[in-house]
């Protein structure tokens, strides 16, 4: 075995750089004013001090900073209160030092004399002061730029990193001082406190454990050959990531935790050097491109509109300073006082689907959660007018009876008792509940009622651990980011994008997308009273956790397509059986469960899973909603299609074939799952359709090429989306895009909202875009279109024609207006996106009230409609 003594070749030009080592952290530094003024980081001592306002700095340059600023107006308003701040001491003692907290001049200080503990300096830093302190009176201002080189001058305790080995000759690995992964020349060097590992002497930086199975290599050695180069300058274990060894033991027990931050020393974080990270960094338009486009200035212009109307749009969120969202909401926990037109809330139900009505005592407990979380000023306020027993009863009915929400297919409704669930969860109901309502003061309350809910549910987390296992908690969170992600506003859709993650692995580390976690729990002919009540209870609550597994696979795909990003599920999780059948879900009672699983035993008998669905489909119509979920799954495998195809667009490899294959497999995937979709299941046919435009179109750069990121990006999204167009992948995703748009025409009143909406803007966006191009490339060229070319309505044409459409580009492609029938050219880019919105408003005509998430589409097509050229 190799033994410490055998020795490790240093670089010449390391042994150069960094002499002068700091006896206390064994930090080294190239310079040796680098080395003092690290050193008055260990001794609080500040000798530059501001002659206006007594405030001392540990560097010059900073004290230049420092009295520049009281030459401005804000200085010379600041100075008076500066200068009534204690001045900083000359240097602190040792065990202020340690802990970064203030001292005093007068030894013994307050701090030591109160606690009792022995106030002195530290001997070791005294001593090396003493010995810069001559270079410190020396030093010139030029000297601080890191360009000036110092004298190597070597000092007392500045021992040198490199020691030689009597014996070989070379540097032994007891006494190399690794390098930090820092440059010594940086303004401020980090520190890195240790950890408690053992080591042979407080000079070695190697721990026991490492020192013990060490490999050295000396010059020339044969294994100096086979070393990777990385390894030669690897950071000692102190200095790696937190993670990597992180303290465990008795270091947590013996943690003070009573800590006072009133004592800490918070200024040596000059307030200068901080404003340059927290300046807000707002993008600008004005940034000239020499991209594809920028000698277009036509071109130019139409990006700098379609990006200004992104400006405004749910896709835009900017995070106001001095602004508090929640605080501006409460009052609409309290509806206005006097009555009046318009001030009153309406269509609130009478209570005909719970069979609790809600109690006072509960209501008390919600408004005791709302008051809790509220400011002071408006608790009064809130406490008066906070919405009556009828009110709240209704709100959950409404939640209930609401086909946005579909609260019963994941909760279970004939054991639902309001009176008894978290306070928290009910607030979650009736906020979703009041913002499904078309009435805008009971929307204004759920709103309100969602922001308390998120605001206590952490607080509510951190008390007791344990609910992140309740399925309470699960309901509260997935509630909080349906609400928050269909909302409309994008702060609550960037919130909810981002709140998805935690309860998705709260369920992943539970165990709940495995396959053995799941119990077969069925009733016997002979199971009577309590053992048939017991074995449904049990049965409900199984039946509850796999339905909400499946409900946050639902919301995860449906904002992924919706919001263009990655899906936080892999469909290789998706082990978990299907849900049973509705009919034993909305079983009223135990008895009622028995006989409907005893008359359903064939159906129920095998129960698969989405893996087995996309080897036989046939047994999707055995379980509701499964379609979906195995539509979702397709999204997947698309999702990765979409991705690789982006990486490979530009760039020619061998396998154009095995991404050809894939996207014909993916293809035949959902032909073969529209073939067996009866025509009024329209949400299946709609997804399916959704599924199908993405598949063949690049909707990413779409957005982009829309303005969503600004201008310069628009251009540079402009070559690829002006080739795809030409290819017969466009013409096909434009008759998908079609689709959608039949399809969401013969969606019931008021259905086209949430998923749907966002679904039937990106069909409207896919033509849109095509048009436009088309329109474009005929301008760039100098052609007329063909007056004489069959007109091509996407959404009636027969079959034969389209293929020929698609194959052979042979005819003009048109969409027929829903609202006045007239036949609209894919040319005619501006009417065609006027015509979608349009779609949009006239779905919520009966109720005369958009939800937010329609009235922003409908908003941000109007823009793109005026910014089309």
């Amino acid at each position: 075995m190799m033994t410490m003594s055998d020795s490790i070749p240093i670089p010449e030009t390391e042994a150069k750089e960094r002499l002068f080592q700091c006896s206390t952290c064994k930090r080294s530094f190239i310079r040796v004013d680098h080395l003092m003024r690290h050193i008055r980081s260990h001794t609080k001592q500040r000798p530059y001090v501001c002659p206006t306002c007594s405030k001392g700095f540990a560097r010059v340059d900073l004290l230049k900073r420092h009295v520049t600023n009281h030459s401005s107006e804000n200085g010379r308003k600041r100075a008076r209160t500066e200068t009534a701040h204690q001045s900083r001491v000359g240097q602190a003692c040792e065990e202020c030092s340690k802990s970064h907290l203030r001292c005093e001049d007068e030894k013994p200080c307050h701090r030591c004399r109160q606690k009792k503990l022995d106030c002195r300096l530290s001997t070791t830093v005294q001593d090396e002061l003493d010995a810069v302190q001559d270079l410190d009176a020396n030093l010139s201002n030029d000297h601080l730029d890191a360009g000036t080189p110092s004298p190597p001058i070597a000092q007392p305790h500045m021992s040198p990193r490199l020691t030689e080995d009597a014996g070989h000759g070379a540097t032994t690995l007891a006494s190399y001082q690794v390098p930090p992964p820092w440059h010594g020349d940086q303004e401020m060097e980090p520190t890195f406190p240790h950890v408690g590992l053992a080591t042979t002497n407080e000079t070695d930086p190697l721990p026991l454990f490492m020192q013990s199975t060490a490999i050295p290599f000396s010059e020339g050695s044969p294994g100096d050959a086979c070393m990777p180069e990385f390894l030669r300058h690897m950071p000692a274990l102190e200095t790696s990531l937190s993670g990597y060894a992180t303290p465990r033991g008795d270091v947590d027990h013996i943690f003070n935790w009573d800590l006072d931050f009133s004592g800490f020393d918070f200024g040596f974080l000059d307030q200068g050097i901080m404003q340059e990270y927290i300046q807000p960094k707002v993008p600008t338009n004005n940034v000239q491109s020499n991209g594809p486009c920028a000698s277009h200035r036509p071109c130019e212009a139409a990006a700098i509109d379609r990006a200004k109307a992104f400006d405004r749009s749910l896709w835009r969120y900017l995070p106001r300073s001095k602004t508090n969202p929640v605080t501006a909401g409460e009052s609409d926990l309290a509806f206005p006082e006097g009555g009046g037109e318009g001030q009153s809330p309406s269509h609130i139900p009478t209570r005909k689907i719970t069979s609790e009505q809600l109690s006072y005592t509960t209501r008390d407990k919600l408004l005791a959660l709302v008051i809790g979380s509220s400011s002071a000023e408006n608790s009064k306020r809130i406490a008066a007018g906070f919405p009556s027993l009828e009110v709240l009863d209704g709100m959950i009915q409404l939640f209930f009876a609401s086909t946005s929400v579909d609260a019963t297919s994941w909760l279970h409704l004939p054991t639902f008792l309001p009176n008894q669930i978290h306070p928290l969860l009910l607030a979650c109901i009736i906020a979703a509940g009041s913002f499904s309502a078309p009435d805008d003061i009971l929307r204004k309350l759920g709103l309100a009622l969602h922001e308390v809910a998120r605001v206590s549910m952490a607080k509510s987390i951190d008390e007791d651990n344990s609910s992140i296992r309740d399925i309470q908690y699960l309901w509260m969170q997935f509630l909080q980011c349906e609400l928050g992600m269909w909302s409309g506003m994008s702060r609550k859709m960037e919130i909810a994008e981002s709140f998805l993650q935690p309860p998705i692995t709260m369920i992943r580390r539970a165990g709940w997308f495995g396959r053995s976690i799941w119990k077969k729990i069925h009733p016997l002919a002979e199971d009577e009273g309590p053992i048939l009540q017991q074995k449904w209870k049990e049965w409900v609550l199984q039946e509850s956790w796999l339905r909400l597994v499946y409900r946050f696979f639902e919301l995860d795909r449906q904002s992924s397509i919706a919001l263009l990003k990655p899906p936080l599920i892999s469909y290789a999780e998706m082990r978990m059986p299907l849900p049973h059948l509705d009919a034993l879900w909305q079983a009223p009672s135990a008895t009622a469960w028995k006989t409907t699983y005893l008359s359903t035993a064939v159906a129920t008998a095998k129960r698969p899973t989405l893996f087995d669905c996309m080897e036989d489909p046939e047994q999707l119509k055995y379980h509701t909603g499964s379609s979906e979920a195995y539509l979702y799954m397709v999204w997947g495998m698309i999702w990765e299609y979409r991705q690789l195809q982006a990486v490979t667009r530009r760039r020619r490899f061998a396998d154009d074939l095995l991404l050809s294959s894939r996207q014909q497999e993916l293809i035949r995937l959902c032909e073969d799952f529209k073939k067996s979709c009866r025509s009024d299941q329209s949400r299946e046919l709609l997804l399916v359709e959704a599924l199908l435009m993405h598949l063949n179109s690049p909707l990413d750069d779409m957005q982009t090429f829309a303005g969503i990121a600004g201008p310069d990006e628009a251009k540079y999204a402009y070559p690829s989306l002006r080739d795809w167009a030409m290819t017969a992948g466009a013409r096909q995703a434009i008759w998908h895009a079609s689709q959608v748009l039949n399809i969401s025409t013969r969606l019931p009143p008021g259905a086209l909202q949430n998923f749907s909406a966002m679904t039937s803007y990106q069909a409207a966006l896919v033509l849109w875009v095509y048009g436009l191009l088309k329109r474009t490339a005929d301008e760039n060229n100098n052609s007329e279109p063909n007056i004489d070319a069959q007109t091509i309505v996407l959404e009636e044409t027969a079959e034969k024609d389209i293929k020929r459409f698609v194959k052979l580009s042979r005819g003009e492609p048109a969409i027929r207006d829903n609202t006045n029938q007239a036949v609209i050219p894919l040319r005619n880019a501006a009417e065609v996106i006027g015509s979608a919105s349009q779609l949009l408003r006239n779905s919520h005509e009966a109720t005369g009230l958009c939800p937010p998430l329609v009235e922003g589409l409908i908003q941000l097509m109007g823009f793109l409609r005026s910014a089309t050229k």
